[in-house]
C-alpha cells in the first residue's frame, strides 16, 4: 500500500455515474454510458478520497459502500469527491449503483494500472486481480493526505479520519 505523502500518476480509467446508472435500464448499459476519468480532473473540484474494495455485490463491500453513501449524504457541505473503486466491470458498477442507490461514481480497475499504483492489487490466490479494501485521500496534486487498508472482513474505514483530512486540505487550499 501506498503511503501518505507519496504523489501519484495521473491515471485515467472507467467510470460509472449515478446519473448514467437512472438514464439507462438495468441489463440494457452500453458503452455509451461509461464514461473516461482522471484522477487529476477528478481531484481538481477538491479532496478526492478513493475507496478501494474487493466487489460489488459480495456481502462486506454492499455494507462498506451503502455505509459511505449515507456518510457523504451526511456531510454534503464538506468540499471534496468520492469514487468508490474496484475491479469489476463498469457496467457492473452501474447496475449496483442502480440497486443500491449509490451516490457516488465507482471507477473500475478493469484493465488498468490503477489498483497497482496505489499497490492494493491482489497478486496471488483464486481472487488475483481484486483489489484489497483500502482508502486513500489525495490532495489536487495528486498527493496522498491520507491512506488506510485492511484484510479483515466487516471492517471500514475512519470515517471521521477521512472527514478531517478532507477539511485539513480544503483549509489549505
Amino acid at each position: 500500500m501506498r503511503d501518505d505523502g507519496t504523489t501519484v500518476s495521473n491515471i485515467t480509467a472507467p467510470i460509472a455515474t449515478p446519473a448514467a446508472a437512472a438514464a439507462a435500464d438495468r441489463g440494457s448499459y452500453s458503452t455509451s454510458d461509461i464514461e473516461a476519468q482522471s484522477l487529476a480532473a477528478a481531484a481538481a473540484d477538491g479532496p478526492l478520497t478513493l475507496a478501494f474494495f474487493p466487489g460489488v455485490y459480495s456481502r462486506t463491500c454492499t455494507k462498506e459502500l451503502c455505509q459511505l453513501r449515507d456518510w457523504t449524504d451526511d456531510v454534503t457541505d464538506m468540499d471534496g469527491v468520492l469514487y468508490g473503486v474496484s475491479a469489476d466491470t463498469p457496467w457492473s458498477h452501474l447496475a449496483f449503483i442502480d440497486e443500491y442507490e449509490i451516490s457516488y461514481p465507482l471507477m473500475s480497475t478493469f484493465n488498468n494500472t490503477l489498483a497497482a499504483e496505489f499497490d492494493v492489487e491482489r497478486t496471488e490466490s483464486v481472487l488475483a486481480g481484486i483489489t484489497d479494501r483500502a482508502v486513500f485521500v489525495l490532495d489536487p496534486e495528486l498527493t496522498i493526505r491520507y491512506a488506510w487498508t485492511t484484510t479483515e472482513s466487516l471492517v471500514f474505514p475512519d470515517l471521521e479520519a477521512i472527514e478531517s483530512t478532507i477539511e485539513t486540505i480544503t483549509a489549505e487550499q
